[in-house]
């Protein structure tokens, strides 16, 4: 009795870390806000994410236009998936960012692996 026991509890016990390794991960995303210098959200405005190599972010580059809301969402899923498996899942960029001007906001964000992280960057005038 007390082998089947033991065998039950086994059993369950693999199950269950079977099932907890089988869940899915939360995605990694990075929000860009952007405001205009009277810190209106905007609508339209080109948005460029750039890996900064220089703090040890892989190369990657995007672009994309904010939505009515003022805001753009970058998926970083991929670029997670390049790292190691003991490498800290942190990357850095710079955001490059215009509405109808000729030049660019420059600002820096953060990101981390399997969260939503927000940034906010301001037009310049």
């Amino acid at each position: 009795m007390a082998l089947t026991k033991k065998s039950f509890i086994l059993a369950v016990s693999l199950l269950v870390m079977m099932l907890h390794s089988c869940t899915d991960k939360e995605p990694s995303i990075l929000k860009v806000y952007v405001r205009s210098s009277d810190y209106i959200l905007t609508e339209g405005a080109l948005v460029r994410l750039v890996g900064d190599i220089s703090k040890g972010t892989p190369e990657f580059y995007d672009e994309k236009r904010s939505n009515d809301a003022g805001t753009v969402i970058f998926n970083l899923d991929e670029l997670f998936d390049s790292y190691g498996k003991d490498d800290e899942k942190v990357a850095y960029f710079n955001v490059y960012a215009k509405d109808t001007t000729n030049t660019f906001t420059i600002s820096k964000a953060r990101a981390k692996a399997n969260l939503t992280s927000t940034h906010t960057i301001v037009l310049e005038d």
